[in-house]
Order: structure tokens, then sequence, then C-alpha cells
């Protein structure tokens, strides 16, 4: 994954679908990835706000919301401190669901299965989504939406063929 770091200026990686290959069993798509705009422009100091961008490929208008410098620092922010406390609460899960999982039950005790079952459930979040987050932190950088502006000026909710990097 790489690593975006947030500034006042912001730069909207564009990508559009040159060519789709078909081989055996995979599928390979092959992006013309622009930079916009040139040169970066000032992020908005309050607020988000909408931008229009126009794609230098295939001459389509574009549309992307910018968030604020600080709102994209924020949402990194949470997204590493969520990961790393579902990662660190695997140390008392696991532990715990090791020591109740070596104990015999008593036939009909059904409180004592779902205190297990629970515990499996959290080790599992917590195995799943914490590296996920911790992942996927560094990669937000305040830059969402994309959006195809059509000629009547209305904005599509999906975009064939172009996408964001």
């Amino acid at each position: 994954m790489v690593r975006i770091p947030i500034t006042d200026r912001y730069f909207v990686g564009l990508g559009c679908r040159v060519s789709i290959e078909h081989k055996a069993g995979t599928t390979r798509v092959n992006w013309s990835i622009s930079q916009l705009p040139e040169g970066g422009a000032p992020r908005p100091t309050g607020g988000d706000r909408e931008v229009g961008l126009i794609c230098p490929r295939c001459l389509r208008a574009f549309s992307v919301r910018v968030e604020t410098a600080g709102k994209a620092r924020t949402k990194q922010l949470v997204q590493r401190v969520l990961g790393w406390l579902l990662v660190l609460s695997l140390l008392a899960t696991v532990p715990v669901l090791i020591h109740l999982g070596g104990q015999t039950v008593e036939e009909g005790d059904d409180h004592s299965t779902n205190v297990i079952g629970l515990l499996v459930a959290l080790a599992a979040v917590g195995v799943i989504v914490g590296p996920s987050l911790l992942a996927t932190a560094g990669v937000h950088n305040g830059i969402k939406k994309l959006r195809l502006i059509r000629d009547d000026g209305s904005r599509t909710a999906r975009v064939r063929g172009h996408r964001l990097f």
C-alpha cells in the first residue's frame, strides 16, 4: 500500500481505462493515470468542496469531493487507532478463549457456549479488521466520490472506465 501524505495541496489521481486483457483465469486492466490538477490545488479551509476535472485522455468531465486537510488527517488517525485497538484486543481475547476452551462444560449450560462464541467472533474481528484498518489507513487522502458530469449537469453515481488512484 502506498502511504499518501496529506498536505494543504491536493492531487487527484484519475485513471482512465485503456484496455482489458483476459488470460487463463485472470483479467488485467491497463490504466492511463493522470495527476490533476497540474501543480496541485489548495484544499478547502472549511467543509468539503466539489471540484470539477476533465480527463485528459477521453475529455469527459468529472467531479470529485475534496475534504479539508484536518478532516482527512482525522480519518487516518481514527483508522489507525481502531486498527491498533482491535489488534491489541487479541491480547485479551485469545488467552481467555484458550482458557475457556480447555474447560469442560456441563450439559445444558448454554451460557458457557455463548461466551466462547462471542470470544471467537471478537478474535476473528481483531484478526481480520484490525490489520486491514492499519494497512489502509495511510491510503486515505481525502479525495472521494468520483462522479461523471452529464451534458445536462447531473452527476452519475457510478462511473464506467474511470477510477481514483
